[in-house]
């Protein structure tokens, strides 16, 4: 990757692919023998079909090439991460006031404006916080993450939350005086769920409560930061199907959020199965599983939704994954997981493609490493060609 970002994603996603085992993206090895196919034949609208160029946030990219990137896609959403160490390398003595002079956001709010220049709408996720937030620490154990998975303080984050919220509510301009845009929708953190992104101890359980503390302070935060019709999107689960000692599976994350009730406008989740989606698998989440998340989420809540903020499917090998398809697959896939009728269900909000283009630890791109197209490039565009329904709770 010929990047330098203040984090490097191809590392962080190695320690991802590490710390799952060098497995599937559901956690569970390839499923043999499977005896039946799913229909893809649904019909009505999609989703809001959306992709995430992770080279976007890295320090080095060349903005205006990224942006045709992404709008030659044709997608009408984005998910961008923030990372908090960088807009706020130093404690801000008003940390909820944007205008503190400690916030750093000249590089966050060029990436914003050029998106929502472009009718882009975006869905902002917020991890890696600085030290100062974490007790001084920055990973929990030198060489694991290349992010700080050390837990804030719960009001340090919300402080943030509620400064990013305002500053991107529609009212502020740069220094400047370029008007900033209006952003409604922010997920709290990045697959907390995975030892990689966020290590708080305590097992199962210390690990959801530290989570339900962050997102208890971070909801009202956006909401006094941005206005009441900010939304939300908890859970943010890594693709994972088996609790074990380095992450909770997908249904026990949800289950654990929803037994403590935690404030919440939409549940995300991230889907990187094994099976292709026509293919029957018991894995946890996966596409032929997606009923069951709906099921899950709408126990919780009746009018709950539910936003596939990452998803894809690797198109090589790497010593970091083993499951891989061909070029070609990859975009039946993507094709094939856009015709499911759990995908069109009215409760699934977006599907988020990750990732735009190759980098050498995660090769799911409609791009390939050298910038050529993929087979999937044209499939995507003409998925996102069709109806969609809009981005709203």
């Amino acid at each position: 990757m010929p990047m330098k970002p203040a984090v490097g994603v191809a590392t962080a996603l190695m320690a991802l692919a590490m710390l799952m085992g060098g497995c599937t993206g559901s956690g569970d090895p390839p499923v043999e023998g499977v005896t039946r196919t799913i229909p893809t034949d649904a019909t009505g609208p999609l989703p809001v079909v959306a992709v995430q160029d992770d080279r976007f946030v890295n320090a080095d990219a060349d903005l205006d090439e990224r942006l045709r990137y992404i709008t030659g896609t044709g997608a009408r959403a984005t998910r961008v991460d923030v990372f908090w160490k960088d807009v706020a390398p130093e404690r801000p003595a008003r940390p909820a006031d944007p205008a503190d002079p400690a916030y750093r956001w000249t590089r966050l709010d060029a990436i914003l404006s050029r998106l929502a220049a472009a009718d882009i709408q975006i869905i902002l996720d917020v991890f890696n916080p600085p030290a100062w937030a974490t007790g001084g620490r920055t990973t929990a154990n030198p060489g694991e993450s290349a992010y700080n998975n050390i837990p804030p303080s719960p009001l340090a984050y919300g402080e943030f939350m509620e400064a990013l919220s305002r500053r991107y509510s529609g009212g502020s301009t740069t220094d400047d005086g370029e008007p900033l845009p209006d952003i409604r929708f922010y997920e709290v953190w990045n697959e907390p769920n995975l030892d990689l992104f966020y290590r708080p101890g305590g097992g199962t359980k210390g690990r959801l409560d530290a989570y339900a503390g962050l997102v208890r302070a971070a909801y009202p935060a956006v909401k006094r930061g941005g206005g009441s019709d900010t939304v939300v999107l908890v859970g943010a689960g890594g693709p994972r199907s088996r609790t074990g000692r380095t992450g909770v599976g997908a249904r026990d994350w949800v289950r654990g959020l929803r037994k403590r009730d935690v404030p919440l406008d939409v549940y995300s989740q991230h889907i990187y199965p094994a099976a292709n989606p026509t293919d029957e698998t018991p894995a946890f989440p996966a596409w032929a599983t997606l009923p069951e998340l709906l099921d899950e989420i709408t126990a919780w809540r009746p009018a709950l939704k539910l936003a596939i903020t990452e998803a894809g499917y690797t198109t090589a090998a790497t010593e970091y994954r083993k499951t891989r398809v061909t070029e070609e697959q990859q975009a039946t896939n993507l094709r094939d997981m856009f015709d499911l009728p759990a995908v069109r269900d009215p409760r699934v909000l977006t599907v988020v493609w990750f990732n735009l283009q190759d980098n050498a630890a995660w090769p799911a791109g409609l791009l390939r490493e050298d910038g050529s197209e993929k087979p999937s490039w044209d499939v995507f565009r003409r998925i996102t060609a069709e109806p969609q329904r809009t981005l709203t709770r």
